[in-house]
């Protein structure tokens, strides 16, 4: 069986807090993660129904993980990295502040839209591609890319 490096990290965390016969120091890793969860949701423009759907669970789990209810095992942690395209160290890193200057994040409308684009007919969002292209290059004077 192959086991990469990013397995290695989330199954070590799992051991380790199994191990670990302070429930409180895992309640403080648990809402750690969560927070970080949480942080790295908000700042894709994910909503936690979103986030759900592309883990394969639903948002009370979502939630609960936010809220430090539910350990994070080491295949959730590797769901939840892949569906916030974000490695796996990253996430599971407790001790290292937030990064100041995060990215700007989509408005959540804008989302909801390309959301439901990405539902049509591959003819209807290839007509409507080309009208926004269009649009846009009306906008700003120059030919859309």
């Amino acid at each position: 069986m192959y086991v990469n490096g990013d397995f290695n990290m989330a199954l070590t965390l799992s051991v380790v807090m199994a191990l670990n016969g302070n429930r409180d120091s895992a309640k403080t890793v648990n809402r750690a993660l969560g927070r970080r969860l949480a942080h790295f949701r908000k700042q894709r423009g994910y909503s936690q129904q979103e986030l759900a759907r592309r883990v394969g669970a639903v948002q009370v789990v979502i939630s609960d993980y936010e809220r430090g209810k539910l350990r994070l095992s080491a295949e959730m942690a590797l769901r939840f990295a892949t569906a916030l395209d974000l490695p796996i160290q990253e996430l599971l890193q407790t001790t290292k502040p937030f990064s100041v200057d995060a990215a700007p994040k989509p408005s959540r409308r804008l989302l909801r839209r390309l959301e439901r684009i990405e539902r049509l007919p591959r003819r209807k969002q290839e007509a409507l591609l080309t009208t926004i292209d269009a649009f846009l290059g009306n906008a700003t004077g120059k030919a859309a890319s």
